[in-house]
C-alpha cells in the first residue's frame, strides 16, 4: 500500500519543490513545501484512522490468528500504521533532498535505514522476548530515527525547512491533489496488471509457477534498483530545465539519461540472460520450473522500460499528466484481458511475460508523442540516436558473449566477468560518442595516476 501511495506522494512532492526551484521563486519554495507537508500530515492521519477501523475488523473478525497470538497480531499491527504514518510525513523532506541534489545525504540516510533494519534482524538472535512483537517494534524505532534525521538535515541545510508555516496555498493544494491523484491511477494501473497476471497464473498453472514468478520479482526489484539510483540523480535536473523551458537542455538529458540508463541495465541483463541458471543455482537448491526463461524475459522488459523512464519524468514535470495517465495506465491494464485469453487458447505461462513487453512498446511509443506534443523531441531522431543504437548495442554484446561461451567453454565465473568485460566494451566503441568517450577516457586516466601515486 506504502508503495503505491507514498509513491505516487512522492512524485508529486519532487515535482513541485523542484519545479519552484527551477525557476528560482523563494517564496513559491517556502509555500510549496508547507503545503507539501500539511498535505501528507492531513493524508497520514486520515490512512491511520481507515488503517485503524479496517485492519481491526479484520484482525478481530476475518484473519486466521494462531492461539495465543492474538496480543502480537495486534501490536504488530499498530507498530505497523505507526511506522506508516512517519514514511508518510517524512516524504516532503525526503523529496527536498532530491530536489536540491543532495544525493550524498539522501545516499547516507538511505544506507543507515538498511543498516538499522538488518540490526532489527539481529535482535531476532539475541532477545528472547517475542520476536514478531521485537521486531515490529524495531522497524518503528528505526523509522522514527530516519524521519528524524531527515527532517534535522533539513531544517539546517534548507532555508524553507528552517521555519515552516503550516498551512495550506489553495493553488498549490488543488495542483499537488490532482496530480497525485492521477498519478495514483497510473500507478496503481500498473499494480493491478502485476497482481492480476500473478492470479491468472495461479488459476491456469498453480502454486508452481506462482512460485516462480515470484523468485523472478525479487531479481526483477534487485536489478531495478541499480539502475533507479542513477535515475534518481537526474530527475531534478530534467525537472529544473522543464521549469526554465529549456528544451535543449530537456532534450539532452532525455537523450542521454535515457541511453546511459540503458547501458547500465545493461551491463547486469547481458551476464544474468546468459547464467540465469548458474546464478540461480548459487541462491537456490530447487529452482522451480519457468524460473530461468521468466527472469531472461523479464530482464528484456526491463531494458524496454528503462529506455522509458526520463520520458515518463519530463511529461510528469509538465504538469500535463490526466490525458498520458489515462491513456497509458487503460494500455497497461489491457495486459489483463489479452493474457486471460492467452492462457484460455492454452499458450504458457511465458505469454504473460511477452504480452507486457508487447504493451511496453506500445507505452514508449506513446510517451514519444506525448513529449513531441509538449516538449517537441524529434521522434525520429530518439528512435535512431537512443532505441536503435541501444539496442544495437545489446545484441553485439549478447552475440559476441555467447560464442565466447560456445568456443572456449571456461567456468561459469569466469564466462560472466568475460560478458559483463565485452558489454563495457562495446558500449565504449558503439554506444557512445566521440566526446563521451573523451570524456571516459581522461576520467579514467585520471583515476589510474592517482592510483600510482
Amino acid at each position: 500500500m506504502f508503495a503505491l501511495l507514498g509513491g505516487s506522494m512522492s512524485s508529486a512532492s519532487q515535482r513541485f519543490i523542484t519545479y519552484a526551484l527551477g525557476r528560482e521563486d523563494r517564496e513559491d519554495i517556502k509555500k510549496v513545501f508547507a503545503t507539501s507537508i500539511t498535505l501528507h500530515i492531513i493524508i497520514g492521519i486520515m490512512v491511520v484512522f481507515i488503517l485503524e477501523v479496517v485492519g481491526g475488523y479484520f484482525l478481530y473478525n476475518h484473519l486466521e490468528i494462531p492461539d495465543g497470538r492474538l496480543t502480537a497480531a495486534f501490536w504488530t499491527l499498530q507498530c505497523s500504521i505507526l511506522a506508516f504514518y512517519l514514511n508518510i510525513i517524512s516524504i516532503p523532506y525526503n523529496s527536498l533532498i532530491i530536489a536540491h541534489e543532495r544525493m550524498e545525504a539522501f545516499a547516507y540516510l538511505s544506507i543507515l535505514d538498511g543498516v538499522l533494519k538488518l540490526l532489527s534482524v539481529y535482535l531476532l538472535y539475541i532477545i528472547h522476548f517475542d520476536k514478531l512483537v521485537v521486531y515490529s517494534v524495531a522497524i518503528l524505532v528505526s523509522s522514527s530515527l530516519i524521519r528524524l534525521l531527515y527532517t534535522i538535515y533539513c531544517k539546517k541545510q534548507f532555508e524553507e525547512a528552517k521555519r515552516v508555516k503550516f498551512g495550506i496555498e489553495k493553488r498549490f493544494f488543488k495542483e499537488m491533489a490532482a496530480f497525485a491523484g492521477w498519478n495514483i491511477w497510473g500507478s496503481g494501473s500498473a499494480v493491478l496488471r502485476n497482481q492480476g497476471v500473478d492470479i491468472f497464473m495461479n488459476m491456469f498453472f498453480g502454486v508452481t509457477v506462482n512460485a516462480a514468478k515470484g523468485l523472478c520479482n525479487q531479481v526483477q526489484n534487485a536489478v531495478y534498483q541499480f539502475v533507479t539510483n542513477f535515475q534518481s540523480a537526474v530527475n531534478p535536473q530534467l525537472t529544473k530545465s522543464v521549469a526554465q523551458h529549456d528544451l535543449v537542455r530537456i532534450h539532452a538529458l532525455i537523450f542521454q539519461g535515457s541511453r546511459f540508463s540503458f547501458y547500465l541495465l545493461m551491463l547486469l541483463s547481458v551476464p544474468l540472460i546468459l547464467h540465469t541458471q548458474y546464478v540461480l543455482s548459487l541462491w537456490l537448491v530447487e529452482i522451480p520450473d519457468y524460473t530461468v526463461h521468466f527472469i531472461q524475459w523479464t530482464m528484456v522488459y526491463l531494458l524496454f522500460d528503462t529506455q522509458s523512464r526520463f520520458l515518463v519524468t519530463s511529461i510528469m514535470a509538465t504538469g500535463e499528466i490526466r490525458n498520458y495517465q489515462i491513456v497509458v495506465g487503460g494500455v497497461k491494464l489491457l495486459a489483463l484481458p489479452i493474457i486471460y485469453v492467452c492462457f484460455k487458447l492454452g499458450l504458457g505461462p511465458l505469454a504473460g511475460i511477452w504480452v507486457n513487453v508487447l504493451l511496453e512498446c506500445v507505452c514508449l511509443t506513446l510517451r514519444l508523442r506525448y513529449n513531441n506534443k509538449l516538449l517537441k523531441i524529434n521522434i525520429e531522431h530518439y528512435i535512431i540516436e537512443v532505441f536503435l543504437r541501444c539496442w544495437s548495442v545489446f545484441v553485439m554484446a549478447m552475440f559476441v558473449s555467447w560464442l565466447l561461451m560456445e568456443v572456449f567453454p571456461l567456468h561459469s565465473l569466469w564466462t560472466i566477468l568475460i560478458s559483463v568485460f565485452i558489454s563495457t566494451g562495446t558500449i565504449y566503441a558503439m554506444g557512445m560518442k566521440g566526446r563521451e568517450r573523451r570524456f571516459v577516457s581522461t576520467k579514467v586516466i585520471k583515476a589510474i595516476a592517482k592510483i600510482r601515486r
